[in-house]
């Protein structure tokens, strides 16, 4: 019994003792650790409406053709001028030249030798076959053969054919050193730009420096595109400008060197003085509308293993991946809300989808 109450006395002791401690000897309490999710993202709700996909091309409203020609002779003097600013001409026609010296009579002179020498040389060429033949039989049949006759027969030939050669190579030169001091119109046009030649260069001109220009009479809007498989002759576009809207047709494609792309030329329907050169214009071309179709910002779209998908949040906040079936998909539009792309199953409006 004594025993019991002293450990009874004890244990108040260590109980009470606790109590009386300093107060700065008190054990402190642990801090309240919080977590803090650090990964923020944006999210966008599943909508239903329309998507509309479109290509914009610009233009330029301009003449269909321009050509601007310069002789590729340089240090001679300009001959004569045969056209004027606002002249109409046509193609083939020589609008101007330069001094000819004496090289017409020597292209005559040359046509002529070369004419000469053509037929010398087939008369060289006959005799030269009759000796192979001769040859050919006298060995047939065992017969004795004058090898010198073919021998002078291949001569012969041979010097005439290499006099032609060398003539033709001196016809050629002439030509192209008169063809050099002409210009000859290349389209059908007006004579828009001749070059004003100061008098102290007594009328010489650099090779390769422009003289005369030609543009189309006809204008109309011209682009360039690679993707020109959206656009046909004949096919009527609606341009917009600053000075109003206008219905074209496309007259001209032109396809650009290499094939990779091509230059169209359309001609406004009914133009008006409004329409002036160099004014820019630009084609809205729809290629794609659906109407009252479930759809998610295109930003929203990913691949997962192949896949089309996004990632959707629930109502706790928490993230799974969803694979969906998509249809018509706008994208790069300069306009973020024109970014729509339409979901035929995977997901319900209203549901909340993860963007980038």
């Amino acid at each position: 019994m004594k025993k019991a109450v002293g450990l009874f006395l004890a244990a108040a002791l260590l109980l009470s003792g606790c109590g009386i401690l300093p107060a700065e000897e008190e054990m402190k309490k642990a801090p309240v650790v919080q977590t803090v999710d650090d990964e923020y993202f944006t999210t966008a709700e599943v909508k239903t409406g329309n998507i509309r996909d479109y290509v914009s091309v610009k233009c330029t409203y301009q003449y269909q053709m321009t050509q601007s020609l310069s002789f590729s002779i340089g240090g001679e003097s300009i001959k004569e001028t045969y056209v004027t600013v606002g002249q109409k001409v046509h193609a083939g026609d020589v609008l101007a030249e330069l001094s000819t010296d004496n090289i017409e009579e020597e292209l005559a002179s040359c046509r002529e030798l070369c004419a000469q020498l053509e037929e010398e040389t087939e008369y060289y060429e006959g005799l030269l076959n009759i000796e192979k033949e001769r040859a050919e039989l006298a060995k047939k049949y065992g017969k004795k053969y004058d090898e010198s006759a073919l021998k002078r027969a291949t001569n012969n030939y041979e010097e005439c054919a290499g006099r032609k050669y060398v003539a033709d190579i001196r016809l050629g030169e002439l030509e192209t050193d008169l063809n050099g001091r002409k210009l000859v119109a290349g389209i059908d046009g007006v004579v828009d730009y001749i070059k004003d030649i100061p008098q102290w260069l007594n009328g010489r001109i650099n090779a390769g420096e422009k003289y005369i220009t030609i543009r189309s009479e006809k204008t109309g809007f011209t682009f360039a595109t690679t993707d020109d498989s959206l656009y046909h002759f004949g096919d009527i576009f609606t341009i917009t400008t600053n000075n109003g809207s206008y219905e074209c047709e496309v007259v001209k494609i032109k396809r650009n060197t290499g094939g990779s792309s091509a230059t169209f030329f359309l001609e406004p329907l009914k133009p008006d003085d409004a329409l002036t050169i160099g004014m820019n214009g630009n084609i809205i071309l729809e290629t794609g509308y659906r109407t009252n179709v479930v759809y998610i910002p295109t930003d929203a779209l990913r691949k997962i293993d192949d896949r089309d998908a996004v990632y959707v949040t629930d109502e706790d906040g928490m993230r799974s991946i969803r694979f969906v079936e998509i249809g018509l998909s706008v994208k790069s539009k300069p306009d973020y809300e024109e970014n729509r792309t339409e979901i035929i199953s995977g997901l319900v409006p209203g549901e909340t989808v993860i963007l980038k």
